[in-house]
């Protein structure tokens, strides 16, 4: 008996999906830049429009979570700062804040550093 197969844009819906989800629980489960993720997924030949339906997908069910941020210096201008994590409960704390506070720390780390190397002149 044939068994209905699911159409083929939503397997690989679910494919990306399930990568993001991957790539987001490696390296301890931090927080990761969106430029990062583009990067890693297109090793698998994933595209930036993909992972964008993917990560919006995510978001609404509350799976992800996704922040922009801002920095003014003009060498800046129009760098995706998104930053990205899953939202889960580690350690008996909130999901919702765990989250927060993963993306706070990745943020924070990495304009202490480009600060700290970067002079505008």
């Amino acid at each position: 008996m044939d068994r209905p197969t699911e159409p083929k844009g939503h397997s690989d819906q679910k494919a990306v999906r399930d990568l993001v989800i991957e790539l987001l629980r490696s390296r301890d489960r931090k927080a990761r830049f969106m430029t990062e993720l583009y990067a890693s997924l297109k090793k698998s030949r994933i595209g930036a429009i993909e992972t964008d339906e993917a990560l919006a997908k995510l978001e609404r069910e509350g799976a992800v979570m996704l922040r922009d941020h801002f920095c003014a210096d003009p060498h800046l201008a129009g760098v995706d700062l998104r930053v990205a994590t899953l939202v889960e409960a580690a350690q008996g704390e909130d999901p919702q804040l765990g989250a927060i506070r993963r993306i706070d720390e990745a943020w924070n780390k990495w304009l202490n550093e480009y600060l700290a190397n970067h002079r505008c002149g």
